[in-house]
C-alpha cells in the first residue's frame, strides 16, 4: 500500500488499516503491529472516542497538502520555533513520507531527527524499546 492508496473507506477494517499503514511488510515489522495491536487490546479504560469518517478524511486531505511542493515558501513560519523538537520517523511511512521529516528537520532551528529503520508510520511503537530511550535522552538532554 502507498500513501495515495489510503482511503477512509479502509476505516472498516482498522486492524488491517493500522497493519498495513503503520507498519512494513517486513516480518520484524508484522510482528512488531501484531506486538502493538496486543497491547492496544490491554488498554479498556480512558480510551479515545473512534475516528469519524468526517474527521479521518479531513486529516488525510491535510497530510496529502502538507506533502504536496510548495508554490511559495511554506517552511519560513518554521525558523521562528525555537522550541527544541523531536522528530520521530519510519524510513518507510507511507503516512507522511520520509522526506517531510528531514524537511522539518532542516528547518526548525533546534530539531533532532531520529530515523527508525524498516519502520512505517507506527515507528515509536514498532520500535518503541529504543524510541523510549531516545525520548528519554532528548527530554534529559
Amino acid at each position: 500500500m502507498t500513501f495515495t492508496e489510503l482511503s477512509v473507506d479502509d476505516l472498516a477494517a482498522p486492524v488491517a488499516l493500522l497493519m498495513s499503514a503503520f507498519f512494513t511488510s517486513s516480518e520484524a515489522s508484522k510482528a512488531a503491529g501484531r506486538a502493538y495491536i496486543e497491547r492496544l487490546k490491554l488498554r479498556v479504560a480512558d480510551r479515545d472516542a473512534p475516528v469519524s469518517v468526517m474527521a479521518a478524511g479531513a486529516q488525510l486531505e491535510a497530510i496529502r497538502e502538507w506533502g504536496a511542493i510548495p508554490s511559495t515558501d511554506r517552511y519560513a513560519m518554521l525558523a521562528r520555533i525555537h522550541q527544541r523538537t523531536l522528530i520521530v520517523h519510519g524510513s518507510k511511512d507511507i503516512v507522511v513520507i520520509p522526506i517531510n521529516a528531514f524537511l522539518l528537520a532542516q528547518h526548525l532551528p533546534d530539531a533532532q531527527l531520529v530515523m527508525y529503520p524498516d519502520a512505517s508510520h507506527g515507528a515509536q511503537s514498532q520500535h518503541a524499546e529504543v524510541f523510549l530511550e531516545h525520548a528519554r535522552l532528548f527530554l534529559n538532554g
